[in-house]
């Protein structure tokens, strides 16, 4: 997670929409959340997708720092245009920092969801089994791309589509 590393992307364009996702180094969840991992702390975030299709970012209410989350757990909720969105855990572990800039500027997550737009950093556990169940940025660009391509009911992701990683995994 050095943040002088330049984060490189791969493009989904459908009509006058442009889709972004990380080339590597990131891990998303089924509810199109991302972690970033670096030694024993975990960036999180919401993807390009989900900011899109939820409309300009109004607010964030920021999680409280040093509660524990699991997996799939709610850390908190953003107010957008069309929806609300939750942000739901990709990993286990302690919160340990929050996005101040986020909270003071919640557009950013329109912006720049990967890099300067991230929720927020979990210290955590010292069992990395987490990783198993998410998808790394290949896998999350399939799925995103099916998404895109076949709209809601078509996602592999969905209630009425197949829920499973690409290749099987």
């Amino acid at each position: 997670m050095d943040e002088n590393e330049p984060v490189t992307y791969r493009e989904l364009s459908v009509g006058e929409r442009l889709f972004r996702v990380p080339a590597s180094g990131y891990y998303f969840n089924s509810n199109n959340c991302w972690a970033r991992i670096d030694g024993s702390v975990a960036r999180v975030g919401v993807s390009d997708f989900v900011q899109q299709n939820a409309g300009q970012v109004l607010s964030f209410d920021p999680p409280q720092i040093g509660l524990e989350y699991t997996i799939f757990e709610e850390i908190c909720s953003l107010s957008a245009a069309n929806t609300s969105i939750e942000v739901l855990s990709p990993v286990t572990g302690r919160l340990i920092a929050v996005n101040q800039e986020l909270v003071e500027v919640p557009g950013l997550m329109n912006e720049d969801p990967y890099e300067r737009g991230w929720v927020a950093e979990l210290e955590l556990d010292d069992d990395m089994e987490d990783i198993e169940m998410l998808w790394d940025c290949d896998d999350y660009f399939e799925i995103s791309r099916a998404k895109i391509s076949a709209g809601p009911l078509g996602c592999p992701c969905s209630r009425r589509g197949r829920f499973t990683r690409p290749g099987g995994k």
